[in-house]
C-alpha cells in the first residue's frame, strides 16, 4: 500500500513538473534574427517579437531610431522608440543588443504613393526629384541617406518611380514594409546601455 502511495504522488509530481516546464516553454519568446522575422513577418505582425542584431545606424537628430541589421546577410529592420522611452545614443551603432518590442507593418498602395508624389511637388516645386520627404518613414531605400536627420528615409520622385515598379511587379494591391516599435532592449554582452546626450535627443525638434 505505502509502495502505491509513493509511486502515486511521484507520478503526481513529475506530471507537474512537465506541465509546469510546458507553461514556461509556450510563455517564452523566440529569439529571432532580422532574416528570420523577414522569413515570415505576416505571422508576427502587432505581436510582441524578440530581436537580436547589430546596430548599423542610429537617428542623428533626435535618436528616435536605429537600424537593427543582420550583417550576414545584410538584412536590416527600422526600430523606433516610441515617446515614453529613451533615445537611442549614437554609441550604439556597432553594438550587439536584444530588442523586445511590436511588429509592425506600413502598406504602400497606389493611393499612398500619389499622396506621396503629390506631397513632393506640393512641398519642393524648385526640385521635387531631389526632394527629402519626412512623412514617409517607411524606409523604402535603404541606402539614402536623409541629409536633415541623418535617418534613412525615401527621396524623390525616382524612389516613388521604383516603389511603382515594384508594386506592379508584385501582383498585390500592396507592398509591405516592417518595422518594430521597441518596448525594451539590451546589450547582448549584459553591458550598461549607453545613455543619449541630452542636447543630441533633442536637436532638430
Amino acid at each position: 500500500m505505502k509502495q502505491l502511495l509513493m509511486f502515486t504522488l511521484l507520478a503526481l509530481l513529475l506530471a507537474a513538473c512537465g506541465q509546469k516546464q510546458e507553461t514556461e516553454t509556450a510563455g517564452s519568446t523566440e529569439i529571432m534574427t532580422v532574416s528570420m522575422l523577414l522569413e515570415a513577418p505576416e505571422e508576427h505582425i502587432d505581436q510582441e517579437v524578440v530581436l537580436e542584431g547589430t546596430v548599423t545606424h542610429v537617428c542623428k537628430h533626435g535618436g528616435r531610431r536605429l537600424h537593427l541589421t543582420h550583417l550576414e546577410p545584410n538584412l536590416r529592420l527600422r526600430i523606433e522608440a516610441p515617446e515614453n522611452m529613451s533615445a537611442f545614443a549614437r554609441e550604439l551603432e556597432g553594438s550587439d543588443i536584444v530588442v523586445t518590442g511590436l511588429l509592425r507593418e506600413t502598406r504602400i498602395d497606389e493611393q499612398y504613393l500619389d499622396e506621396w508624389e503629390a506631397e513632393l511637388y506640393e512641398d519642393n516645386t524648385d526640385d521635387p526629384d531631389h526632394a527629402d520627404d519626412p512623412d514617409h518613414a517607411d524606409d523604402p531605400d535603404p541606402e539614402a541617406e536623409h541629409e536633415h536627420d541623418g535617418h534613412v528615409e525615401p527621396r524623390g520622385l525616382a524612389v516613388v518611380d521604383e516603389m511603382r515598379e515594384e508594386l506592379a511587379a508584385s501582383g498585390k494591391p500592396y507592398i509591405s514594409r516592417y518595422y518594430v516599435d521597441a518596448v525594451t532592449y539590451v546589450m547582448k554582452d549584459g553591458g550598461n546601455i549607453p545613455v543619449a546626450i541630452p542636447d543630441e535627443s533633442e536637436e532638430g525638434k
